[in-house]
């Protein structure tokens, strides 16, 4: 069924233009409810900020290659029923659906000018970066993970030596959050000059980069308490854990949406 549709729209393409209009329409009803200005779902607008923008879409190489079905992310996502996903209320699309995208991108993914007005291409490139600045910030993610393993490590190390102090892990939670304290500075800078330089934006953005930049702040406070107050140290590292803790999962909530850890019951 789905072969017959595709070469009745490709036979249809040569004989009346680009299905260009009718692929618009498609994406505009049938994915514009997560994937255009207003969506509340924020792992959706990361992949595809706009669907209602096919030419935006089009020049987005991570979704579209013209005349290859393979590597266009597009079509594999809607050909496998990826999109829109199973639990969305949007129904999947037909084969005679599937075949009028896969007809587009094959003739090239044209976009007529009535479409292109207006409109703006997709901000995204080959990866590279002429802003140092920038290219730097890109390490955030590989950085990050240093405090948040670290400090994690000196409350439990620090639990340890509460419950067996025979085993000695008071210097193993002082290296730790040493390190994780001293880490958590470039990692929250790197941090702050990535998200003023991607495509996210809206609350969950400013929460999780006020919460990272409190995070490096109480980190730093922590260390110098701890030694000042080796008491209350247990107490102090229970406190930077939790809130580790909640920056992390402000951070996954930005990169994969708020029901990222939803229960799967």
């Amino acid at each position: 069924m789905f072969a017959i549709a595709a070469t009745f729209f490709a036979l249809a393409g040569l004989s009346q233009g680009s299905p260009a209009i009718e692929v618009a329409d498609l994406l505009e009803s049938r994915c514009a409810s997560c994937h255009s200005a207003g969506s509340e779902t924020p792992k959706a607008l990361k992949k595809w900020a706009d669907a209602k923008n096919l030419f935006a879409t089009a020049s987005n190489p991570k979704l579209v290659v013209p005349g290859n079905l393979d590597d266009s992310e597009l079509f594999q996502s809607v050909d496998f029923d990826d999109m829109p996903p199973p639990e969305s209320d949007v129904a999947a699309l037909t084969d005679a659906e599937k075949a009028l995208i896969a007809s587009w991108i094959s003739g090239g993914a044209t976009v007529p000018d009535e479409l292109r007005e207006g409109a703006e291409p997709a901000a995204v490139g080959s990866g590279r970066t002429k802003s140092p600045v920038v290219w730097l910030a890109r390490f955030h993610p590989l950085i990050v993970h240093f405090p948040v393993g670290l400090l994690t490590a000196a409350f439990l190390a620090e639990l340890l030596r509460r419950l067996r102090p025979s085993w000695n892990t008071g210097s193993a939670a002082s290296f730790c959050l040493a390190l994780g304290a001293l880490s958590s500075v470039p990692s929250a800078g790197l941090g702050w000059l990535l998200a003023a330089n991607s495509a996210h934006a809206g609350d969950d953005l400013e929460l999780h980069r006020w919460m990272g930049v409190s995070t490096a702040v109480l980190a730093l406070l922590v260390w110098w308490a701890a030694v000042r107050m080796p008491a209350r140290r247990f107490w102090l590292l229970l406190v930077l854990a939790a809130l580790v803790g909640a920056a992390g999962h402000t951070g996954g909530v930005l990169s994969y949406g708020a029901d990222w850890l939803a229960l799967p019951f």
